[in-house]
């Protein structure tokens, strides 16, 4: 089969079939946490399973800088490429990964050393404070091959090389589940056990990126470091969207475990986590689609071809709507048994987790579209729209809504803020694609 390339006319079949490998390791990259919120819940009890989705939002936030470099590195890179210029987009890649290998470095540190002071402002319960420093602090010495890992998938596409970010995806899944099967399944390590192996996953995945990009016989390679403040600048702008959705995904659930500890204590929080995982996976698809768009459009801005920007644009939003209606139906009607997957030891938890799956279920119909909104702009070079419609959706619209819904719904309202915050979210893209039709660029 035909390697496709950035450079391509992209159908709806170009468009999932070059998505695939993004997908692919969006899919695989969540399997860590779903794994250890299995092994966890199953192996060790519901309070550590809550312990560690309260305290995991903190050190998403920190990771989320990695995927910030990767995206907005990845959309001045394919603009490089597309004008030709492959000796400014490898330096532009150096320049990416060097200053971001230091940062996650810094980050680390100051994670570890402030990790008590974390908890504290997450509002972790005094009984589940041990089991969240023992889990969080571990994870924080490895969270450097993390962000890298967050850089090196758009920067793996770009690099047309999609298949091999699927490969890295495949094998930090496979390391994570064998090591959780044996550090919590049969040592019973406990949550050391579940960090251990979920740390140890993050150092091989990010491994193998790093050996490619420093083999020159790649068309995209490291060179030597030359440093652009203002490139530097702009690969932030242009990411900046991603980092507020993980940025927002953070703040929302502590906020929404906050909400919930006061409303259904720690059964509210284990509900949600469960919810969560079904959602990481669900839009496992959409980032996968929106990450592998943003290359593709930049590159053919970049050429000035924007008769297949906008191609991209029709059949990418077709493809999403017709992905989110389908994801709908399939948490809704299969609630109950990837409830009892997780919790199925609590009937009383496992009803409570269906309910809140089939609420969040309705988010699904308009998510995919929204994302691609965002990536679509980021791709663009216009960071500001994106981060409009990043932050919209999963901070501002989550922020005001979890604390309004609940006073009108009670606990149902808590499960109502992301199908609601979609909505509004979905007009405001559709505001500005309607600025940029009137400026020829649709």
């Amino acid at each position: 089969m035909r390697k496709i390339q950035i450079s391509d006319h992209f159908r709806c079949s170009e468009i999932l079939l070059f998505a695939l490998p993004s997908i692919g390791m969006q899919l695989v990259d969540n399997t860590y946490q779903v794994v250890d919120g299995y092994f966890i819940s199953n192996y060790i009890g519901s309070s550590a399973f809550a312990a560690e989705n309260l305290i995991f939002p903190p050190l998403a936030v920190v990771a989320g800088v990695g995927m910030m470099f990767g995206t907005g590195g990845a959309a001045l890179i394919s603009h490089s490429l597309g004008e030709g210029e492959t000796e400014k987009a490898n330096t532009q890649l150096t320049r990416t990964v060097g200053v971001l290998a230091v940062t996650g470095i810094l980050l680390s540190v100051l994670l570890f050393l402030f990790f008590p002071w974390i908890i504290r402002l997450v509002g972790v319960p005094a009984e589940v404070v041990p089991m969240c420093m023992q889990y969080g602090r571990i994870l924080a010495v490895c969270m450097p091959f993390l962000i890298l890992n967050g850089a090196f998938h758009p920067l793996l596409i770009t690099a047309n090389q999609p298949g091999l970010g699927l490969l890295v995806s495949i094998i930090n899944a496979a390391v994570n589940i064998l090591l959780d099967w044996v550090a919590v399944g049969i040592l019973r390590l406990g949550l050391t056990g579940a960090a251990l192996a979920t740390g140890l996953a993050w150092v091989c995945s990010a491994t193998i990126p790093l050996f490619y990009f420093f083999n020159k016989r790649h068309s995209m390679h490291f060179r030597s470091f030359k440093w652009n403040s203002r490139e530097l600048g702009q690969t932030c702008y242009n990411g900046s969207s991603e980092m507020a959705n993980v940025i927002s995904f953070a703040l929302i659930a502590m906020l929404f475990n906050s909400q919930l500890l006061r409303f259904s204590g720690e059964a509210g929080v284990s509900a949600y986590a469960v919810c969560s995982y079904v959602k990481g996976i669900f839009t496992s698809v959409f980032f996968g689609i929106g990450m592998s768009i943003t290359p593709v459009v930049g590159y053919h801005l970049g050429q000035k071809n924007l008769s297949e920007v906008r191609n991209v644009f029709k059949n990418g939003t077709l493809i999403n709507a017709v992905l989110g209606v389908a994801m709908m139906l399939i948490s809704f009607l299969a609630a109950r048994p990837i409830a009892r997957f997780f919790v199925g030891y609590d009937m009383s938890l496992t009803d409570l987790s269906v309910e809140a799956l089939r609420f969040i279920s309705f988010s699904y119909l308009l998510g995919g579209i929204t994302t691609f909104a965002s990536s679509f702009f980021t791709g663009l070079g216009d960071g500001g729209k994106s981060l409009a419609i990043a932050t919209s959706k999963s901070f501002i619209f989550p922020l005001i809504f979890v604390f309004l819904l609940p006073l009108l719904f009670g606990l149902k309202g808590i499960w109502l803020v992301t199908p609601v915050a979609e909505v509004i979210t979905l007009l405001l893209a559709v505001f500005f694609f309607k600025q940029i039709q009137r400026k020829g660029i649709l």
